[in-house]
């Protein structure tokens, strides 16, 4: 089972007080942020399920230093037995072409309310593109357990655009209208 999502960003990063309308991010993606999941299976009676069904779980316009977006996207083991099920990104690109690493500055936090956990905290770009698994709910038992017929989880994406530190030599005007994009994918261990 595979469950895919995009996620695409673009900033507009202002020191001053003039700022252009941000773009369209569906026609050209340099004005938001983008988190689109899909669901397939890998076999018999082993699906994943989310519930936004191909729409956006977060999109962002304009995003400035010290500033943060949310948006969450609910994934169900829709199958008939336990499954392990594992996340990964994919595909990461920013631009335009010559520009800063937008990835490289922008934090990403996800946090599973199923599990009370944050599941991941630090820079976009460090986001695994391995599959690393993601536990279920609490069993009593030690350790990770899988995810029980019919369980959810709600995982909540954060996209934020650091500001600046007192003294640092970081010009956040260079990450004006630049934008990255990438997928995350959800899916069960064989």
């Amino acid at each position: 089972m595979r469950l895919a999502a995009v996620l695409a960003v673009a900033l507009a990063a202002w020191v001053g007080t003039a700022q252009p309308a941000p773009r369209d991010p569906g026609r050209d993606q340099a004005g938001g942020l983008q988190l689109v999941p899909t669901a397939t299976s890998t076999g018999s009676g082993q699906l994943l399920s989310n519930s936004l069904d191909g729409k956006p779980i977060l999109t962002v316009v304009g995003l400035q230093p010290g500033q943060s977006r949310a948006g969450q996207v609910t994934v169900k083991n829709a199958g008939t037995t336990s499954l392990t099920v594992t996340v990964r990104q994919s595909g990461l690109t920013s631009g335009p072409t010559g520009r800063p690493n937008l990835a490289a500055w922008v934090q990403l936090t996800v946090y599973d309310a199923t599990t009370n956990k944050t599941v991941f905290a630090g820079a976009y770009q460090n986001f695994p593109t391995s599959p690393f698994v993601l536990c279920g709910a609490p069993s009593g038992k030690a350790g990770c357990p899988g995810w029980a017929k019919g369980e959810t989880h709600a995982f909540t994406f954060t996209v934020t655009f650091p500001d600046i530190p007192k003294g640092s030599v970081v010009n956040v005007n260079t990450y004006q209208s630049t934008w990255l994009r990438s997928e995350f994918a959800w899916a069960t261990a064989l």
